[in-house]
């Protein structure tokens, strides 16, 4: 076989249904809450049932063992790196079989185009046209009996010996078999649509539809990604990213309202300040709690506790968290109060001057666990973050960004190569606005927006107004945030057939819409509000805009 150059046809299902090791063994370890409890029960082990914690420690050092083998061998060039899976290696080893007239085809986790650990082997693939292609399935209908349906997608993946300058053929989220015979599911993908979809991994995006994937090429194709890994790297915005505190790692940090009530400290409004007065030191005895006595504390956000244009949108009570309320949000005073506090110095030393906004929003200056990783900019650009929290939270990024993240966590990795306007695109003048630039036309709107309460104070002063924060009127912020999405239509060069058909993607909000108002019509708002703007740019005459100074 060998003497033939290798086989004609290779055909396989690898394993890489890799079981847990307590799953059949221990249930509470296999179901612990985080890493840290995990590792408490497997170290108790040793005392409570020495017999498994030997055999763990067995097959932890046969498993490190053959990953050490696999890395270091020399033969798995591309697969061979990182947590190694073994249907990855085997996906490689099926390729290398081949003869130079062979094909392969196996049925693999789709995380081989998606996944990091797997990203120089798909990008050769794809790079040399050996990818005939890639169908993507999800095990919803039982497609498999055997295996839990909200197992990880498996694909078919088939792959040529010889190069191409051919494009594959890809189609994702199938459920079954006859998915395949709608060609409408049905796109193709050469290296340079990887390239430019993805520059910095070179990995799959995961297209719904054929349109989805025309679609995105050509927001692409407009929009440059915000960042792109060098020599030399693009990187306009001059941004970094930073998870401030790591809930386990940095939780000697953390403190709860009970604990810092106990040690003298006050609540005022969601910050904790040292007691007033000199009398906390007046015996001069030097006592462990001094330091907290003497230190404010900063609440700690929360993924949970934020969301876009709305920074109190949770608070805690106790050990749970309950969404504000319209009352709560009407008084400029409120604000939501997290379940830890965190020094203000230690937030301080980490920040270290930047000015710092979440992810498709803007938060007080506080502590920030890493499950709500924050984007920060360089102090003197701290005067576009509304720009950019504004294209975030934008309805044409979120479809863009919904191609590419098929969980809820929008990882640094993923946020870096998403379309996102260049600070330069501001400067310029709002075609539907008379004497308004784009960064006055979006920050007024941005302005209002975040600023309804005083702790927000910061930021408002920081954009150059001085006045008080602006009431949470409920439909005005509904208007002005599809003024807001249908001007960033606009400026994404989307057109009005297709903004129709984003709008249809977001399931939810049409169905919460239909239910309260018997319509869609967050979608109808912005289609007539992109209309307006499109009539002002053609006829000259200003858009009719919302007057932004104004308060109901």
């Amino acid at each position: 076989m060998w003497e033939r150059g290798g086989f004609d046809v290779v055909l396989g299902n690898p394993p890489w249904e890799e079981e847990e090791f307590f799953a059949a063994r221990d249930r509470e370890i296999a179901h612990a809450p985080n890493k840290s409890a995990r590792g408490r029960l497997i170290q108790a082990l040793v005392e409570s049932n020495p017999m498994l914690s030997q055999e763990f420690g067995e097959a932890k050092h046969e498993s490190e063992a053959e990953s050490k083998f696999i890395r270091g061998s020399g033969r798995f060039k591309l697969c061979g790196r990182g947590d190694v899976n073994t249907y990855s290696i085997f996906a490689e080893t099926n390729r290398n079989l081949l003869n130079d007239h062979g094909r392969a085809g196996c049925i693999v986790q789709s995380g081989i185009a998606t996944d990091d650990t797997t990203r120089f082997f798909f990008a050769d693939l794809t790079q040399k046209g050996s990818l005939i292609s890639l169908y993507d399935f999800v095990n919803t209908e039982g497609i498999f009996p055997g295996i839990h349906r909200t197992h990880p997608h498996f694909c078919l993946l088939t792959m040529r010996s010889w190069s191409s300058g051919e494009g594959a053929d890809f189609s994702f989220w199938n459920t079954n078999v006859a998915c395949l015979n709608d060609m409408n599911r049905h796109y193709t993908l050469t290296a340079k649509d990887m390239a430019l979809l993805n520059p910095n991994t070179r990995t799959c995006p995961i297209f719904r539809s054929r349109r989805d994937a025309e679609l995105t090429k050509a927001i692409y194709q407009r929009v440059p990604v915000l960042i792109e890994d060098g020599p030399p790297e693009r990187n306009p915005w001059d941004i970094r990213f930073m998870a401030i505190f790591h809930m386990s790692n940095d939780s000697h940090l953390f403190r709860t309202r009970a604990q810092l009530e106990a040690e003298g400290l006050r609540l005022e409004g969601n910050v904790f300040l040292p007691p007033s007065g000199s009398d906390a030191t007046s015996d001069g005895v030097a006592r462990p709690s001094m330091a907290v006595r003497l230190s404010r504390y900063l609440p700690l956000y929360e993924a949970k506790m934020v969301h876009q244009f709305d920074h109190p949108w949770a608070t805690y009570i106790g050990a749970d968290t309950r969404d504000m309320t319209l009352p709560e949000k009407q008084g400029p005073h409120s604000v939501a109060l997290p379940r830890y506090w965190v020094p203000e110095t230690e937030v301080a030393a980490r920040l270290k001057g930047r000015w710092s906004t979440v992810i498709a929003g803007i938060l007080p200056r506080g502590a920030v666990g890493h499950t709500m990783p924050l984007v920060l900019l360089p102090p003197e650009m701290g005067c576009l973050a509304p720009l950019l929290a504004a294209n975030l939270s934008a309805f044409g990024f979120d479809f863009c960004a919904r191609q590419k993240v098929g969980g809820t966590h929008l990882t640094y990795g993923y946020l870096s190569q998403l379309p996102v306007l260049a600070p330069a695109t501001y400067d310029q003048p709002a075609l539907w606005s008379r004497f308004e630039t784009l960064e006055t036309w979006i920050s007024t709107r941005v302005l209002e927006l975040v600023y309804t309460a005083w702790d927000m104070q910061p930021f408002a002063r920081d954009m150059g107004y001085h006045g008080p924060p602006f009431r949470w009127d409920v439909e005005r912020r509904f208007v002005l945030r599809c003024e807001l999405d249908a001007a960033f239509f606009h400026l994404y060069g989307i057109a009005r057939d297709d903004v129709d058909y984003v709008m249809d993607t977001f399931p939810i909000v049409k169905r919460k819409d239909e239910a309260k108002w018997g319509e869609y019509r967050t979608k109808r708002v912005i289609l007539e509000m992109y209309d307006a703007i499109q009539r002002a740019m053609e006829s000259g005459v200003p858009y009719g805009e919302t007057a932004i100074a104004a308060r109901r």
